[in-house]
């Protein structure tokens, strides 16, 4: 049976009722944002996994400021899922005083994330941590290895950031100095 094409246009109100389940409706989070965190600076600092210093050039971290695979926010350099907090976005060189910056993006929707809002909101915890892979080379006249081709994959909050100027709020207190 060939279907006949018709010119005009139908209005249907269908009269099915609209039911939905109260167990699956979740109330939206308050996201809190951390603008224009301090994520690199220029400078030499070693890794807690390998204790060698690397160089980082104002040049390297330039380049390199958006080049992100991942973009994650942890705890404590933790890959635990109850550790996992939020989000860096709109990641950017700022020339002016040569860092690498970003936002910050916390769901307080776990409890450690709640905490950790508490925490930086009372100045108790303001340092960042990022996670990179990099392509290191040596140069024997300075006798230091220098980071270069920086990749970032995330960041962690942190008690005791290996980039001493790295801040969650600019003008937050400073990392102590053990």
């Amino acid at each position: 049976m060939k279907k006949q094409k018709k010119n005009e246009r139908s209005l249907h109100f269908p009269m099915v009722p609209f039911k939905y389940d109260k167990k699956i409706l979740t109330k939206a989070t308050d996201v809190r944002i951390y603008r224009d965190t301090i994520l690199l600076t220029p400078g030499e600092f070693s890794d807690a996994i390998t204790r060698s210093p690397v160089t980082y050039t104002e040049e390297a971290i330039s380049k390199t400021a958006d080049k992100w695979a991942e973009n994650y926010l942890n705890l404590d350099h933790s890959y635990e899922v109850l550790k996992r907090l939020g989000f860096i976005k709109n990641t950017y060189f700022k020339k002016k005083d040569g860092t690498v910056r970003g936002d910050l993006y916390i769901f307080p929707i776990t409890q450690s994330a709640k905490d950790v809002i508490k925490q930086i909101d009372a100045g108790l915890v303001n340092w960042l941590s990022v996670e990179i892979t990099t392509q290191d080379y040596w140069d024997p006249e300075t006798n230091k290895r220098f980071a270069d081709d920086i990749t970032y994959i995330g960041a962690a909050i942190v008690t005791m950031p290996a980039c001493e100027n790295s801040r969650i709020i600019e003008d937050g207190p400073e990392p102590y100095k053990w």
